[in-house]
């Protein structure tokens, strides 16, 4: 008979709560690299699943996106332009359990070719539902990031 911190799988609770914590650890770092990769690959349906309900978007000069279907519209046309180019390195990132996590991204847009590029500073929200991390509030800033 399995003690009472045990689970059938005979793992204490600590060690389950360890795996759990893994678990939403490597979840968020993972919503985190797909946030990156669907926009280096202007893919709008992968990029548009990590939106939740919810959301807002600001941006550098302070308009706004209100939740999952007006965000998701604007990125469907946004990602079907070829010219433009952004990079995402991160420079921070912290997680609050399995609740939620921030990543900051300095960023530089390039609109077009001839265009000159736009050093940005991207603060990116998500929360864990229904097992998954969503962008719960995405924020735009000039950059570029300063410590």
């Amino acid at each position: 008979k399995p003690s009472s911190s045990a689970s059938c799988s005979g793992k204490s609770s600590t060690a389950i709560a360890s795996d759990s914590a893994r678990d939403c650890a490597r979840g968020f770092t993972s919503a985190v690299e797909q946030y990156r990769q669907t926009t280096f690959d202007k893919d709008a349906e992968g990029f548009n699943a990590l939106l939740a309900q919810d959301l807002t978007i600001i941006f550098a000069d302070g308009s706004t996106l209100q939740g999952k279907e007006e965000s998701a519209a604007w990125i469907e046309g946004f990602f079907a332009d070829p010219e433009w180019t952004q990079t995402l390195d991160v420079v921070r990132t912290t997680r609050e359990g399995c609740r939620s996590g921030f990543v900051l991204f300095d960023s530089v847009y390039t609109p077009t070719p001839a265009d000159p590029p736009k050093p940005l500073a991207i603060g990116v929200t998500f929360v864990r539902s229904g097992g998954e991390w969503l962008v719960l509030h995405n924020q735009d800033s000039n950059g570029p990031v300063t410590h």
